[in-house]
């Protein structure tokens, strides 16, 4: 069995989707107690998604080993961890430093690891991150309020965070084959290189990267390489399943350009829509409740979307805490429309999903089928939830326009 540790929960949703695609029954825990009966989890593979991203690094990295701890004891046999493809961290941490310690608990003397996933448009060439044909501090990235990635050279930015040496497993050695590969990783493991990271431009280059480490303890990237790993393994425990359909509350809380966008055309259908406007003397409550009453006075089975998103102008323009306090209500809000019956949820925004689910309980959750390519469904069985957790870029423009529609 494959374990998987994710740095945020929309992350962990595209590497579960990733190993659903690739024919892998797989299990999503948000939390690293893997509750439920053991009976009942029979999979595949199994994700677990913390939200260390981008706190402190001890933090990150005690979390890490916990979710390690609980994926052994699950009988995963060969571990991953997951980061964002857009390798989002500081010259601190956090994916050196819980690599590093992964690495160090399994055993493992070199890492492969590597952001690539073409599937997304994320492509590394001569070490370089490309966004579409765009380096990755030339994007949208570069000004991230918490991450900016003023550099796209994985190497360069790997390096600050690691004690172990970085080394480079370029284009032409993964295009001459897998085992010219084994021969490179072998190679500079002897050499001292702990951390390896793998060029890659197409799927078919990370399939020759999952040929050639398909033994190794431990493997690090973005939902690229571990979509490559699972396809050389067969399912034993069947496909995804589609959620009911129903009422779904749609949930917005990312900023970013793709959501925005969503946002738009959902609003320009005629079909219900309640936007969030916080001010300074406002408490979580308070908007919660406004939004639950607003909820309440739609049309009976009505999908409808509740939201905090706005474009950067508008966001630079609020007050200090803004953000935290649109996610708290979140939280509320979807509290309060579970007990109010409602089972499909779409949530787009990494934070805004890791308050969401932190407040359902949502504990270890079955992953189905895709409504957008790396946007799963997964379903909570315990309280009979279905919900997307979307990465605030994922999903084609109509998306929250055709879950809406699927649901009704």
């Amino acid at each position: 069995m494959i374990g998987v540790i994710a740095d945020d929960v929309t992350g962990a949703t595209d590497v579960a989707a990733a190993l659903s695609r690739a024919g892998l029954r797989t299990l999503l825990s948000l939390t690293a107690a893997l509750d439920g009966d053991r009976a009942d989890m029979a999979a595949d593979a199994i994700v677990i998604g913390l939200k260390t991203r981008s706190i402190p690094v001890a933090e990150a990295v005690a979390q890490s080993l916990d979710a390690l701890a609980a994926l052994r004891a699950a009988g995963a046999g060969q571990l991953y961890f997951k980061y964002c493809s857009t390798f989002d961290s500081t010259a601190e941490g956090n994916i050196g430093p819980v690599t590093e310690a992964l690495a160090a608990e399994l055993g493992a003397g070199l890492v492969v690891t590597t952001p690539a996933a073409p599937l997304h448009g994320r492509t590394v060439s001569r070490g370089r991150l490309f966004v579409g044909d765009v380096p990755l501090d030339e994007t949208h990235m570069r000004e991230h309020p918490v991450t900016p990635m003023r550099d796209s050279s994985v190497p360069r930015l790997l390096a600050p965070q690691v004690t172990g040496e970085v080394g480079l497993l370029p284009l032409d050695v993964v295009r001459a084959g897998a085992g010219a590969v084994r021969e490179a990783v072998a190679a500079a493991e002897a050499s001292g290189i702990a951390h390896l990271v793998a060029d890659a431009v197409a799927e078919a280059d990370l399939d020759t990267i999952a040929e050639a480490i398909d033994a190794a303890p431990l493997a690090a990237g973005s939902a690229g390489l571990i979509g490559a790993l699972a396809r050389r393994r067969p399912s034993v425990h069947g496909a995804a399943s589609a959620p009911p359909a129903g009422r779904t509350a749609i949930i917005a809380g990312s900023c970013s350009r793709r959501t925005l966008e969503q946002i738009a055309r959902f609003e320009e259908t005629g079909a219900p829509s309640h936007r969030l406007r916080a001010g300074r003397d406002d408490t979580a409550e308070r908007l919660a409740a406004d939004a639950l009453a607003w909820w309440d006075a739609q049309p009976d089975g009505a999908s409808a979307l509740i939201y905090s998103s706005s474009p950067a102008a508008e966001r630079d323009a609020e007050f200090p805490g803004a953000g935290e306090l649109y996610e708290r209500t979140a939280g509320l809000v979807a509290d309060g429309l579970a007990e109010r019956g409602v089972q499909r949820f779409l949530i787009a925004g990494g934070e805004t999903s890791g308050e969401v689910v932190r407040a359902l309980g949502v504990g270890t959750a079955v992953v189905g089928e895709e409504a957008a390519l790396g946007a799963p469904w997964i379903h909570d069985p315990r309280r009979e939830l279905h919900l997307v957790l979307k990465s605030g870029n994922f999903g084609e423009p109509e998306l929250f326009v055709e879950v809406a529609g699927a649901g009704s």
